[in-house]
């Protein structure tokens, strides 16, 4: 861990990086799924998967940030 790093920061965004990972596999899981009959789902599965997929790409670019490797300008 780096010594400039706030442990509950690291934490707090390890937690989002599990979350947004399955978020989103949770989605693709319920999308595989065979349908029984043609009623739509009550759950838009694809927004839903795409904001954990975010979610998770954010919450490691910012883990990356705070260990010292610069992702951005």
């Amino acid at each position: 861990m780096p010594a400039t790093a706030d442990p509950s920061e690291i934490w707090i965004t390890l937690a989002a990086l599990v979350f947004g990972i399955a978020l989103a596999a949770t989605m693709a899981v319920i999308e595989r799924r065979p349908r029984s009959d043609l009623a739509p789902r009550l759950l838009p599965t694809t927004p839903i998967m795409f904001i954990g997929a975010l979610v998770g790409l954010l919450a490691l670019v910012h883990l990356l940030n705070l260990w010292g490797i610069h992702t951005g300008r």
